[in-house]
């Protein structure tokens, strides 16, 4: 069986991705990256920037790994 390494980062993009939307909705104040950013940038763009960071961006960084995959 031939397993790429683009298959593989990109379920693990993905369910990174997943599991950071989680725990921000689960228990936000239990992420130390997240209340740094807070206190630098500010409730709202703390926030903003930790989900583009580490929700949005490896989701769709998994995505286009996947769809390199697929496309061979």
């Amino acid at each position: 069986m031939n397993i790429s390494i683009n298959l593989i980062l990109g379920v693990l993009a993905i369910a990174y991705g997943l599991y950071c939307f989680v725990q921000r909705k689960i228990a936000p104040e239990k992420i130390e990256k997240l209340q740094t950013m807070i206190e630098r940038n500010g409730e709202k763009m703390g926030h903003s920037i930790h989900l583009f960071g580490y929700t949005i961006l490896p989701i769709v960084t998994g995505l286009l790994l996947l769809y390199a995959y697929f496309r061979r």
